[in-house]
C-alpha cells in the first residue's frame, strides 16, 4: 500500500522534470531576443562619436552596454555606456528610438525596447530637439 505514493511521487517527478527540459530553451531564447531589436533608419546617426550611415541595426543590451551592428554588411558598428535605467510610462509593445538633434547631427540617447524599461545613453543639457524612431504609440 504504502508503494503506490512513492510510484505515483516518482512519476510526477519525472514528468515534472521533462516539462521544464523541454521548455527550458524555449523560455531562454524567448529571453535572448527580448534584449534587443533590428530597426531601419533612414537617416545618418551618431554612436558614441562614430557615424553611421543610414540602414537597418541590431541594437542589443548587453550587460551596461549598447551594442550597435549593422545589418548592412560588416563594418559598421559601435557600442555605447548606458548611463541610467529609464522609468517606462507606457505599454508601447514596439521598440523605440530616440535621438538627440546637436550640431545638425542625430546622436542616439534612450533605447527602449518592447515591454522594457528604457536605457538613457546621452544626456543632453542644452536646447535640443528629439526624432523618435519606431514604438507602437503615437508621438509622446
Amino acid at each position: 500500500m504504502k508503494k503506490t505514493p512513492v510510484l505515483a511521487t516518482a512519476v510526477l517527478a519525472v514528468l515534472v522534470l521533462t516539462v521544464l527540459a523541454l521548455t527550458g530553451p524555449t523560455a531562454h531564447g524567448q529571453t535572448s531576443a527580448y534584449r534587443s531589436a533590428v530597426m531601419t533608419l533612414d537617416f545618418p546617426f551618431v554612436v558614441n562619436g562614430g557615424s553611421m550611415p543610414a540602414g537597418a541595426y541590431q541594437f542589443q543590451i548587453e550587460k551596461d552596454q549598447v551594442l550597435v551592428r549593422s545589418q548592412n554588411g560588416p563594418g559598421q558598428g559601435g557600442f555605447v555606456n548606458i548611463l541610467t535605467r529609464l522609468g517606462r510610462h507606457d505599454r508601447d509593445a514596439e521598440p523605440e528610438l530616440v535621438f538627440d538633434k546637436i550640431g545638425g547631427k542625430f546622436m542616439l540617447s534612450e533605447v527602449w525596447l518592447a515591454g522594457e524599461d528604457g536605457y538613457l545613453l546621452l544626456s543632453t543639457r542644452e536646447q535640443h530637439d528629439h526624432r523618435i524612431v519606431g514604438g507602437s504609440n503615437p508621438r509622446k
